[in-house]
């Protein structure tokens, strides 16, 4: 019947816009269906044959059919105990349970029961599925094509499933390594490892030696190489503290520095996150290339032999990772084309301002008009690198920022200063009234822009002119050094590290208020960022964490200016006499390493596990306030990573009707936080009814609040778990949420 009709469907003209009494909206549907029934009840009919008792068998289908049963028996015995049911929340959110039960442990098979017939387990295990959600699609795949490259044959595809899933686990890195295989693996283990005490306690040789190839690899980008080489030896001094494994694997790390394509008036965000990144990598001993224009990434991508082939070969691969920013990816898929996503697991992009999911998903991006740039590539949200939380589902990478190394200044006179930062000469033109509010208090005003590019630098401003990393750092040492200075802000760039990094050396930042807030709607800038969130002011960040880092300056309230303006200064001259930062702990050079070496120990993040290491940083205390929002941002900017770690207890909510996951966690405890690596445990219909809650009516689609309840027994879940957020909420839903708790 099924090729009845997909034959006479074949002779018509079809398709959705040939006109009327096509076949196109009944006879080819009604053909996949009954095509899909089918084969789900061939699945069904053979498990039932080959698990029934007083099944009519002679021969080998005997021994195989006893050794099944042997299995399932061995199973059942170290089966762990059901999940507690779930505490349905009332007002106040209320725990679901813990973390889902381990799949039963393989056992090896026997050489004489493969001679009579016994086949190995090739089962993928019930929470791998989850980490490798593509699995199964790329097997039904290969099974209709795994004969149109001779390569497949190469590799040891034969046509059995068995097969195929040793070939998409060991040769690609779609599914995970099945249970039987793994002792193969550790006994032919390719990996090369780097050794601590070489590299770090007594490989003072080896750094040096990283360190000049990295900066020979930078002679292009003075500018770059000489953040790098500041970078490094920061860097250096904190990677021979304590708390690191005795190896971690060296990966092959191809580095493309996109931004250096484009003229920069003042080092972008990125400046700062390659700089870091880039020491950090060489310095833990990766094997790092660097590219820094078309024709260098050209070059390196021509090494992707496998590029050419369906049959990829990654483990093979010159190239285990592919570290770029945004500008460098779109780059990257114009030099790949078609092959862009064959190499998806490779990419980690630096994200200054992260990427939210709904802009990375291609197919919601595109029907929610959601357009920038670098829409839709349908990455995991963990493989963006923000250099700050502003969404839980991105990987945060963070900065090193070392503590100010300056002598006490107890007996110099307070002699603050300021500093202006904002590029773009119409962000100067619109602040002259604030401009002049600041010469009234303070005697000498410094900025470094480009004269010709900024000809409404008031003349009372000493313009220093465009300076080199070394010297802008050396002109706020200076000021707090002879008094202590403050960081002005005239409202752009946003969220940019430069504040961060001037508070890190003592200098308080006087962060502009924005009102109304500013969001795509509004502003043309953030229209072409991959986010959505509001900004209140200049640093969201540093406003979370309020004084003597941030102080919040509100034009439109005149009359405060000059009481703000005299906090500032208290706080920038016992800065200067104490020498102290006012930034977290989780910015030092030892956290940021430990958040480097955690990211490239995972050999890919296409995996949706959580990564293993990420728990080195500390959490600072949940700050009490009315804006939730800032809440979360202040205590996941304390060491985001450790929302990644898949050692921390994880408890589940149902979250009060119209609230997001982040608010749920938060008002569950004041000690936990959103983890969205979890979600796809509660995602699952079956998970819901083994801890007691029952889905009368049950619906998949692509909703940014999604897995919810609506009302009770309809249950709602998410097609794609790369759309899952933390911070969405819609009214007349109560969503589930995944809680880690704090340390």
């Amino acid at each position: 019947y099924v090729k009845s009709l997909a034959s006479e469907t074949g002779e018509v003209v079809d398709g959705p816009y040939s006109g009327r009494l096509t076949g196109y909206d009944l006879k080819k549907t009604l053909a996949v269906m009954l095509h899909d029934m089918m084969r789900r009840l061939d699945r069904i009919e053979n498990r039932l044959f080959s698990g029934a008792g007083g099944v009519n068998c002679s021969g080998s289908d005997s021994r195989l059919h006893e050794a099944k049963l042997r299995d399932a028996a061995m199973s059942r015995q170290t089966q762990p105990p059901p999940p507690p049911p779930i505490q349905v929340q009332q007002p106040a959110s209320s725990s679901l349970s813990g973390a889902a039960p381990a799949p039963a442990a393989s056992d090896e098979v026997d050489a004489s029961m493969l001679l009579s017939g016994y086949q190995e387990n090739c089962e993928i295990p019930l929470e791998s599925k989850f980490e490798y959600p593509d699995c199964q699609a790329k097997v039904e795949w290969m099974m209709k094509h795994w004969r149109d490259d001779p390569c497949y044959a190469r590799h040891g595809v034969d046509g059995s499933e068995c097969s195929m899933k040793i070939f998409l686990s060991e040769v690609e890195e779609f599914c995970p390594i099945l249970p039987f295989r793994q002792h193969l693996l550790r006994q032919n283990e390719s990996v090369a490892w780097v050794n601590r005490r070489q590299q770090l306690d007594n490989g003072a040789v080896a750094r040096e030696s990283a360190r000049l190839s990295l900066l020979e690899q930078l002679a292009g980008a003075p500018g770059l190489r000489e953040r790098v080489n500041q970078r490094w030896q920061s860097l250096a001094s904190a990677a021979v503290e304590g708390g690191w494994p005795d190896r971690w694997p060296r990966r092959r790390v191809l580095a493309h520095v996109g931004y250096l394509s484009q003229p920069q008036h003042w080092p972008p965000a990125e400046a700062a996150q390659w700089a870091d990144l880039l020491a950090g990598v060489g310095l833990l001993g990766h094997r790092l290339t660097v590219s820094i224009d078309g024709v260098g990434l050209r070059r390196q991508l021509l090494k992707l032999n496998y590029a050419k082939t369906e049959c990829q070969g990654k483990r093979d691969s010159v190239i285990t990772h592919l570290v770029t920013d945004l500008v460098g990816i779109l780059q990257v898929r114009s030099v790949l084309g078609k092959s862009f996503a064959r190499f998806a697991c490779l990419y980690r992009i630096l994200a200054p301002f992260g990427v939210e999911p709904k802009f990375n998903d291609q197919s919601f991006s595109s029907s929610n008009e959601l357009n920038t740039p670098v829409s839709g590539l349908d990455l995991s949200p963990m493989q963006y690198l923000s250099w700050l939380p502003f969404t839980l589902e991105n990987f945060y990478l963070g900065l090193a920022l070392p503590p100010p190394a300056l002598p006490n200044m107890t007996n110099l006179p307070s002699r603050v200063e300021l500093f202006i930062f904002g590029f773009g000469n119409s962000v100067w033109k619109d602040a002259a009234f604030y401009l002049a509010e600041l010469r009234k208090h303070f005697r000498r005003i410094h900025t470094a822009v480009s004269p010709e590019q900024h000809p409404d630098v008031p003349a009372y401003v000493v313009n220093h002119g465009l300076l080199n990393y070394t010297q802008y750092r050396g002109l706020l040492l200076s000021m707090v050094s002879n008094g202590g200075g403050i960081f002005v802000g005239l409202g752009f760039p946003y969220e940019h590290p430069a504040p961060l990094e001037a508070a890190s050396l003592g200098l308080p930042f006087l962060n502009l208020r924005f009102k109304p807030p500013l969001d795509r709607t509004n502003s043309d800038y953030l229209r072409e960022i991959p986010v959505s969130r509001k900004l209140r002011s200049q640093d969201a960040y540093l406003e979370s964490l309020g004084e003597p880092a941030s102080f919040l300056v509100d034009l439109e309230a005149k009359q405060l200016i000059p009481a703000t303006l005299a906090r500032a200064a208290a706080a920038a001259a016992a800065a200067s006499a104490n020498v102290s930062s006012s930034v977290p702990k989780d910015f030092t050079p030892a956290a940021y390493l430990a958040r480097v070496r955690a990211l490239f120990s995972a050999p890919s993040l296409c995996r949706v596990a959580p990564l293993d290491d990420l728990s080195t940083s500390s959490w600072a205390a949940v700050r009490n306030s009315t804006d939730v929002a800032t809440a979360a941002a202040a205590a996941a900017a304390a060491a985001a990573a450790s929302a990644y770690s898949g050692g921390a207890d994880v408890l589940f909510y149902l979250g009060v009707e119209g609230r997001s996951c982040s608010e749920t966690c938060l008002s569950a405890s004041k000690r936990s936080v959103c983890a969205p690596d979890q979600m796809r445990v509660i995602n699952r219909r079956l998970e819901l009814q083994e801890r007691g809650i029952r889905c009368k009516r049950i619906r998949y689609d692509n909703s940014l609040v999604f897995p919810a309840i609506s009302k009770p027994g309809h249950c709602h879940f998410l097609s794609h778990e790369r759309l899952f957020s933390c911070d969405e909420r819609l009214n007349g839903y109560s969503r589930l949420c995944p809680c880690r708790r704090l340390a």
